[in-house]
């Protein structure tokens, strides 16, 4: 019996023992845990706590503002109110959406665009509903609060372009981000609800100086997030402002005087590649872009055949025509294979083999020196002595021009035209260079490719006695400027056959002529055919024009330079599908010079 007890209270004791070990090893875990938590991870938990009462939302900075030279605002921002989602806030913020959509009505594009930034962007972070609202949809949406949890109202900015189609091309435009915009998604700004970046444009070549730096605001807030008070701020810095070389007053004119032609025009100072115009047309409110596009008004810019978002004057590349025959005939003079007396008789066409090269002038010009056949625009003249002086030659003088390259003008999407060569020809097409490839480069034809701001740049070194300048619409931009090294007498030569393209009674361009208080203007007509006459379509007689679908009629081309005596001004205009550039864009590029130069006399006085 003793022995059984003793058994038992052996027992007891041994279990109290496990039973005590048991809770002390739990005590010294706890402990340790407790030790752990408070004292090696306090500071972590403690940031956690604070970040949890903290709230820091950076702020907007202003844009810079764009002004024209004279310092006309064309871009600012004006003050706005946005509706914003926070998604942690709303619950299910399918439902807040939908019902806000009930409200203020949002096309498919806004809707994809916020779905979007719904999945991009944190939960606590505010995402961009609709801006730009009207004080009576501010008024809608607060009378309807209570069924819109997470929807806030705030005070914003938005971007104003005052002169609309006017800069459509030159200024570009802001917008949303898009998934493109890949490269950029390390700014903090694009966490900014309604955050627009530059997609063309200025506003795309300069975003990072107009974009400014964002401010913060620290504050406390409480449980539901509503804030209970600030505890720091600071103010945003406003992205830097742009000075343009353009002036608006001529910019207006310009594409005014374009109408409703698919063209280009640029007019460029010659001796400090300040552009003072560069426009487009047709162009478009560049305002459509602000928030996403709508599918009705995109189509109607896609699908018009006149291309009014393309930026004609800096990705237009087009055959330079007649105007090549500048060219040609510096190439001829500078190589000494020709002078300004040589002497060429156009019978109407020239042969080469069995195939004939038809003038312009299927009668012919008959005699006719290198003045006068600038004057007349002779293609025979041009095919004759371009064998003499060899297509190397003229391709050299090309590039030397700048044809062929980018300008370096302060805009992306710049194209460098072509410029081929005999290996060019050999790797696109395994073929050799023939004779009449040389023939159809005389002319600017055949698989020459030139933009207008290359052509105007090129008029412009031979007006300024052979300097070749960087066109630039940055006031702040110093450009670089090549001295080409022509005989002076030779781009002399080439000035004089320009004048009389314009000033001879019956050359190409004397519809054109103006003398405006003394001052002239010197120019190169070009007609571009866009597609391959046949013989047998000369045999049975060319069409006229107006039974000619638009798109296969021919391109209308004029460069030109005033005033002649002391050159201060380039032009080019092109008019795609216009027919003569005698007819219809000498008379444009008449016209916009004359404008330029009364300006210029405006500020004189």
């Amino acid at each position: 019996m003793v022995v059984w007890r003793y058994e038992k209270k052996h027992i007891l004791t041994k279990r109290l023992m496990v039973l005590s070990s048991f809770f002390l090893i739990v005590f010294i875990i706890l402990i340790g845990r407790l030790f752990y938590l408070q004292i090696i991870l306090g500071d972590k938990y403690f940031l956690m706590a604070e970040k949890n009462r903290l709230s820091v939302r950076l702020t907007m900075p202003d844009r810079g503002r764009i002004y024209d030279r004279n310092g006309v605002i064309l871009a600012d921002n004006t003050s706005t109110f946005q509706a914003v989602l926070i998604k942690e806030q709303a619950k299910d913020y399918k439902k807040v959406l939908k019902r806000f959509s009930m409200i203020i009505n949002l096309d498919e594009e806004e809707l994809e665009h916020i779905q979007k930034d719904l999945k991009r962007k944190r939960d606590f972070m505010l995402v961009r509903l609709k801006d730009n609202l009207s004080s009576e949809q501010v008024a809608l949406l607060y009378l309807n609060a209570p069924d819109l949890p997470g929807v806030q109202i705030e005070r914003g900015k938005i971007r104003r372009y005052r002169e609309k189609e006017r800069y459509a091309h030159t200024l570009g435009y802001v917008s949303l981000l898009t998934d493109s915009d890949t490269d950029k998604k390390d700014d903090p700004l694009l966490d900014l609800p309604g955050y627009r970046i530059g997609k063309t444009g200025i506003e795309k070549s300069q975003n990072n100086l107009l974009k400014g730096v964002p401010g913060y605001l620290k504050s406390e807030v409480n449980a539901s997030g509503r804030t209970v008070r600030i505890l720091e701020k600071a103010n945003p810095v406003p992205g830097k402002d742009i000075k343009l070389t353009i002036d608006n007053r001529l910019q207006k004119f310009a594409l005014s005087t374009l109408g409703e032609h698919a063209a280009s025009a640029i007019v460029m100072d010659v001796n400090t590649g300040e552009i003072l115009s560069m426009v487009s047309a047709p162009s478009f409110d560049p305002s459509l872009f602000l928030a996403p596009i709508s599918v009705k008004n995109w189509e109607k810019l896609r699908d018009d055949k006149r291309s009014p978002l393309q930026n004609k004057a800096l990705n237009g590349t087009y055959s330079p025509g007649s105007i090549f025959k500048l060219v040609v005939a510096l190439a001829g003079l500078e190589s000494k294979t020709i002078k300004q007396h040589t002497t060429i008789n156009c019978a109407g066409h020239t042969k080469l083999g069995e195939q004939k090269f038809h003038c312009w002038k299927s009668t012919g010009h008959g005699p006719l020196d290198l003045i006068g056949a600038l004057a007349a625009s002779c293609d025979v003249y041009f095919y004759e002595i371009s064998q003499r002086i060899g297509a190397e030659n003229i391709l050299n003088t090309a590039r030397k021009l700048g044809f062929g390259e980018k300008t370096g003008i302060e805009m992306e999407g710049e194209r460098a035209g072509i410029v081929p060569s005999f290996e060019w020809k050999k790797k696109k097409f395994n073929d050799s260079w023939r004779m009449g490839d040389t023939l159809n480069l005389s002319i600017g034809q055949g698989f020459l490719n030139v933009t207008p701001l290359q052509i105007v740049r090129a008029v412009a070194a031979i007006a300024n006695g052979g300097k070749l300048i960087q066109p630039h619409l940055l006031k702040s931009t110093k450009a670089n400027v090549k001295n080409l090294d022509f005989d002076p007498q030779n781009l002399n030569i080439v000035r004089t056959g320009m004048f009389q393209v314009v000033n001879e009674p019956g050359a190409t361009a004397y519809g054109a002529r103006f003398n405006l208080n003394g001052m002239k203007m010197a120019g190169k007509t070009a007609t571009t055919q866009v597609r391959r006459i046949t013989q047998e379509q000369r045999d049975k007689g060319l069409l006229k024009e107006k039974d000619i679908p638009w798109q296969y009629r021919d391109h209308a081309l004029f460069a030109a330079y005033a005033p002649t005596d002391d050159p201060r001004y380039a032009i080019v205009v092109v008019v795609e599908h216009g027919g003569g550039g005698s007819r219809v864009a000498a008379p444009i590029a008449s016209k916009i010079l004359q404008e330029t130069l009364r300006l210029d006399l405006e500020g004189e006085k």
